[in-house]
């Protein structure tokens, strides 16, 4: 795993509202977002569930792992969902006591300087949530903050004009 400076824990509410849906945006999150300061990269992302976390910082009780289990996650990325319908269960890497233990895997997926437009991903399902109550869907976020402009000019240096510019650039 690689070191990390900077970490957004992201809260995506399901409300009672919203329990018949299949398809659940995320709201703009400042902190995650590249503007004229700042270029920020995505490097790793992880779920929990109510077994590893029994409330969210808003007091919000987490997804089961049933439910979880049933979700899908979609970002979009240079213009594109380049990362198309992602089980959350393959994020969730905490290891519980829990009996059934809840799938998980061993490592933090990790990406290579990802630039999400957190505005236009979402969180989908192919059936309605088993959840009768709300419950919230807890997305990890590490990340890196680069001077503004740093990724447009490593992909002119690259010859890129949409790709993900490979390596680490953490000496950035």
């Amino acid at each position: 795993m690689r070191p990390s400076k900077r970490y957004e824990l992201v809260e995506l509410v399901i409300t009672v509202a919203q329990l018949g849906q299949t398809k659940f945006p995320f709201q703009d999150i400042p902190q995650l977002r590249s503007d004229v300061t700042k270029d920020i990269i995505v490097r790793a992302l992880e779920t929990y569930t109510v077994d590893s976390i029994t409330t969210d910082f808003n007091g919000v009780i987490p997804i089961t792992a049933v439910d979880l289990e049933k979700a899908f996650l979609t970002l979009y990325v240079e213009g594109e969902e380049s990362t198309f319908r992602l089980p959350l269960v393959k994020l969730h890497n905490v290891w519980t006591n829990a009996v059934p233990q809840p799938p998980a895997t061993w490592e933090l997926n990790q990406f290579e300087n990802l630039q999400i437009d957190w505005t236009k991903s979402y969180i989908s399902t192919g059936v309605p949530f088993a959840s009768v109550t709300q419950f919230s869907i807890l997305l990890g976020v590490t990340y890196q903050r680069l001077k503004p402009g740093t990724m447009n000019k490593l992909r002119q240096a690259a010859g890129q004009s949409s790709c993900a510019v490979p390596g680490d650039i953490s000496m950035m």
